[in-house]
């Protein structure tokens, strides 16, 4: 891209940051945190740090240098939608979700599956799989955990009791008979089955050699029988397996509170006590991390540049398997004319929105999943390359907009307000249309997203569950998929799907000549436009240290250790 464009958008924004509040929030404010949302939500009123406004620090090093037992350490999220297992489905959740459960298996830091409660499997054709249990690990109630445990977590996730939201995960699994309970025609999984209490067979509908890396979302987590019992308090306290427990229930838009599991199976985890503190504004969080008041944040936008130059070494910036991206009810006018989406997606200067907005601390999507997913090839989209005189002729090829004006929808609160209006300028600038901001916090604006009304462009993200381009592909754009929430269905591209998971090997040739062809469909119909691949950005107090962020764009809490 020629400077003269970016010095041009950059002055456009300039222009437009006297009216940056008429995106639809009283507080606009762009956030490094735009990672793993369909799905962050946000509160209404900010959290506290602690009763008297201090980090607790239980304790300091010992005089010889060791490290005392016991610590607090806290970090700022918004409010999650979910923390009990089966419906965790945003990145506070998982946040949460993961320092309380443990499943089967879980990924190391090369992104391969290893084992959790597992201690090993095995598989016949990739069809027939045996988990081999851990003998003796316990919930945080003391009950052992079984095969039969996993048994009840899967049963459950399938149940249209749960209405879990992330109850598709089965499907893709392709777990036999998982389908059979989600629609109420049988009450087992006919997949399943426990030839004793620490072996658990998983039979598929057909091979699937991604098994192991699906399996370790949260929602596969085993279910203590408490939990069955009674899953409205599951909901508030959950009972899990993982390092750290529940120490009393979720105090909606304050905090969460966990301490260590004691008789963890694994490793013990540092920190004696994790607070996650519930606000509704990343500004709020970046003051109270300065102010040495809480530990962990994300970075707003408008600070990303400070914060490398104020933190130093306790910035952390890591690329993560995420994206945002602007998606299109493909079935309402006029946004069902695939010209009309291509046309708007190659108005949009991408590489100057993640420069002169995200400090280039984003990367300019090119394709519809993250360059570091396995499996996948870089640059299919070419309708993301920027280019306004191909986007005026699609334009008027398509007929335009009607009115001139496009309603553009979006969570507020999260961070994604000044970009959103930088989009906007890009369609002004090419096609003279205006654009009304439509924005609200995360949880209703979800709903009203799901509920199929929508009948203009509308934010949302991504981030795998699991690491490959497919984890992508499958959720946003199978036909029926809860989170095809742009209505998108193309027999081809569910063809493509089909035969990529009757392949034993996800990254062989074959397969990535599959999700190739998946991409290409994309690219030709454009259902969503891809924006920026996300990085994720924390900053931390110098009190503690071992501070690491990952590809799932979560903090390993459990690895940290006072200074």
């Amino acid at each position: 891209m020629k400077p003269s464009k970016i010095a041009s958008l950059l002055a456009l924004l300039f222009a437009f940051a006297l009216v940056a509040a008429a995106c639809g929030s009283d507080d606009p404010v762009a956030s490094s945190d735009d990672s793993v949302e369909t799905d962050g939500t946000a509160t209404d009123d900010d959290g506290a740090a602690t009763d008297d406004g201090e980090p607790a620090d239980d304790s300091a090093a010992t005089d010889d240098g060791e490290m005392s037992e016991d610590f607090t350490v806290s970090q700022g999220i918004v409010e999650p939608s979910f923390i009990d297992s089966f419906n965790i489905q945003d990145s506070e959740g998982f946040e949460v979700g993961r320092l309380i459960f443990d499943g089967l298996t879980d990924f190391d830091s090369d992104l391969k599956a290893i084992p959790a409660v597992a201690e090993s499997w095995d598989h016949e054709d990739f069809t027939v799989w045996t988990f081999n249990l851990k003998p003796g690990t316990t919930f945080h109630n003391g009950e052992t955990v079984t095969a039969q445990s996993f048994i009840n977590a899967f049963t459950y996730l399938a149940s249209p009791d749960a209405a879990s939201d992330v109850s598709y995960y089965g499907d893709v699994a392709g777990i036999e008979g998982f389908g059979d309970v989600a629609s109420g025609d049988a009450t087992e999984i006919s997949g399943l089955s426990a030839p004793d209490d620490n072996t658990l067979v998983i039979t598929l509908s057909s091979s699937n050699a991604l098994l192991p890396s699906i399996i370790a979302h949260p929602a596969f987590s085993p279910r203590s029988e408490a939990a069955m019992a009674d899953p409205a308090a599951s909901l508030e306290t959950p009972i899990g397996n993982g390092p750290y427990k529940m120490v009393g229930p979720w105090e909606h838009n304050v905090s969460i509170s966990l301490e260590r599991f004691e008789d963890y199976y694994g490793t013990p985890g540092n920190p004696s006590a994790v607070d996650f503190l519930i606000f509704d504004s990343l500004d709020t969080m970046y003051l109270e991390v300065q102010a040495g008041t809480l530990d962990i944040t994300d970075v707003p936008a408008e600070q990303i540049e400070a914060a490398a130059a104020e933190f130093g070494d306790r910035n952390i910036e890591v690329s993560i398997g995420a994206y945002n991206y602007l998606g299109f009810p493909v079935n309402t006018a006029p946004y069902d004319n695939a010209d009309l989406r291509k046309a708007l997606s190659m108005a949009i200067d991408r590489e100057a929105i993640t420069q002169q907005i995200f400090a280039g601390t984003r990367d300019p999507a090119d394709g519809f999943y993250p360059g570091l997913a396995p499996g996948g090839s870089a640059g299919l989209c070419t309708n993301c390359v920027y280019d306004v005189e191909a986007a005026k002729t699609l334009f008027e090829s398509a007929g335009g907009i009607p009115g001139d004006k496009v309603t553009v929808y979006f969570n507020s609160g999260s961070g994604h307000e000044d970009w959103i209006q930088a989009v906007a300028n890009n369609w002004n600038q090419a096609f003279g249309i205006e654009a009304e901001f439509i924005g609200q916090e995360f949880a209703p604006y979800l709903d009203f997203v799901q509920g199929g009304e929508i009948d203009g462009p509308f934010r949302l993200g991504w981030g795998w569950d699991y690491p490959h381009a497919v984890g992508f592909l499958e959720p946003l754009f199978k036909t029926g998929s809860t989170d095809n929430l742009s209505g998108f269905s193309n027999a081809d591209f569910d063809a493509a799907l089909a035969e990529f998971r009757a392949l034993e090997d996800p990254v062989s040739p074959e397969a990535e000549a599959l999700i190739v062809q998946m991409s290409e469909v994309l690219n030709e119909e454009m259902p969503v436009m891809p924006m920026f691949f996300s990085r994720g950005q924390i900053v931390h107090t110098d009190r503690i240290t071992n501070v690491n962020l990952t590809a799932f764009d979560y903090v390993e809490m459990e690895k940290i250790t006072l200074k």
